[in-house]
C-alpha cells in the first residue's frame, strides 16, 4: 500500500498562495508519501471526457487499498471534485480530503456542493472541533480529526523585540477596514488588490509591500500580529474564522509575534488555551489593551509561542494528521 498526497500545480499564483499546500505536500514526501500533482486548468471550458482523461492520467499510479489524501480546494469545478473522488473510489483507493478553506462557511452560496463532495470522503481533516460541528449542522457525516495549526516552513529567524506596534499580513480584500482605519497605527504586508490601486491607505497604516512567504518572516521585527477579517456583502469572512485555522497565524508565531484575534474565533480560542496574545471584540479595543502590555508579559506570551513555533517549523502538526490517517 502507497500513501498519496495530492498537490494542485499552478505556476502562475503568487507563492504566498500556494504555501500553505505546499508545505503540507513536502512534509508528507518526508514522511516518505507520494506525491500526486494536478494540474489545475478551467476545466469548464472542456467536455466531461476531457476531464475523464486529466483525471485518470493523474490517477495512474494508484492502485487498491492505497491511501489519497486530497488538498481541498483545488479550486476546480464542482465536476472536477465529483468526478475524482468518483475515480478514486472506482480504483478501490482509501481517500481522506484536507480542508484548506471551505467556501460555503466563508461566503453565503445559494446552492453549495462542497458538502456533498466532503461526505464521499472516508475522513476530513477540519481546523477545529466548531468546523467539525458546524460541517455536521450541513450533513457531513464523515469521520473528521482536527488539525489547529497549518505549519510553516522555513529557516529560524530571531523573535521579534516587544513594542505596541500592530503587524497585520495577508488577503486585503477580506478586511475592508483597512479602507477607513483610524484606530492605533499598523504595519501592513500584503499585495494590493487590482481595484484597491487608487485607494490610498489612513495616515495611521504604514504599508510595506508584499513579500514572498520565506521574506515576510524576516520583516516582522516587533510587536503584535493581528487577524481580523470582515463579514460584508455576501462574504461571512469574520463569521470563517469562528471555524478556520488562518495561515498568517502560524506566520506570526514563527516569526515570534503574540497573536491578536476576535475573541469569538477558533484561533481566539487557541490564544486563551495556550496563552499567545490578546482577544478582543472590537478593533477600537487595540488602543487600551495593547497600551497595558507590559515587556514581561508579552515574553511570557513569546516564550509560549516559541513552542509552537518550533512545532510549525518542523511540521510536527502535519506529521501527526498524516501518521493518524495512515493507521
Amino acid at each position: 500500500m502507497t500513501n498519496f498526497i495530492t498537490q494542485t500545480i499552478e505556476p502562475w499564483m503568487p507563492p504566498g498562495a500556494l504555501k500553505a499546500k505546499a508545505d503540507y505536500a513536502h512534509i508528507a514526501q518526508t514522511a516518505g508519501w507520494s506525491l500526486l500533482p494536478l494540474y489545475r486548468y478551467n476545466d469548464a471550458r472542456f467536455d466531461e471526457a476531457t476531464l475523464a482523461a486529466h483525471i485518470s492520467e493523474w490517477l495512474t499510479p494508484i492502485m487498491p487499498n492505497d491511501l489519497v489524501v486530497h488538498q481541498f480546494p483545488t479550486y476546480m469545478s464542482a465536476q472536477f471534485e465529483q468526478h475524482f473522488v468518483a475515480a478514486l473510489k472506482s480504483r478501490q483507493a482509501h481517500c481522506a480530503l484536507v480542508i484548506h478553506d471551505i467556501e460555503p462557511l466563508r461566503l453565503n452560496k445559494l446552492a453549495p456542493w462542497e458538502f456533498d463532495v466532503l461526505n464521499q470522503y472516508e475522513t476530513i481533516v477540519v481546523h477545529s472541533d466548531a468546523m467539525a460541528q458546524r460541517l455536521r449542522e450541513a450533513g457531513v457525516t464523515s469521520n473528521m480529526i482536527s488539525q489547529l495549526f497549518f505549519d510553516y516552513l522555513g529557516d529560524p529567524v530571531s523573535p521579534a523585540s516587544f513594542s505596541r506596534q500592530i503587524n497585520f499580513a495577508g488577503t486585503f480584500q477580506k478586511s475592508p477596514w483597512l479602507t477607513t482605519y483610524t484606530a492605533v497605527p499598523i504595519t501592513l504586508f500584503g499585495a494590493k488588490p487590482k481595484k484597491w490601486q487608487a485607494i490610498d491607505f489612513p495616515e495611521n497604516i504604514t504599508y510595506q509591500g508584499n513579500f514572498d512567504p520565506d521574506d515576510i518572516l524576516n520583516q516582522l521585527h516587533t510587536g503584535f500580529g493581528l487577524i481580523w477579517d470582515n463579514d460584508f456583502d455576501d462574504k461571512t469572512y469574520q463569521s470563517y474564522t469562528q471555524y478556520n485555522a488562518p495561515h498568517k497565524a502560524s506566520l506570526y508565531l514563527r516569526a515570534g509575534l503574540p497573536l491578536i484575534a476576535w475573541s469569538q474565533s477558533a484561533i481566539g480560542q487557541l490564544i486563551t488555551t495556550y496563552d499567545l496574545g490578546l482577544v478582543i471584540d472590537d478593533l477600537s479595543e487595540l488602543a487600551a489593551q495593547v497600551g497595558h502590555v507590559t515587556p514581561a508579559q508579552y515574553r511570557t506570551w513569546q516564550a509560549h509561542g516559541a513552542v509552537i513555533a518550533d512545532n510549525l517549523r518542523h511540521g510536527v502538526y502535519t506529521k501527526t494528521t498524516l501518521n493518524a490517517l495512515a493507521h
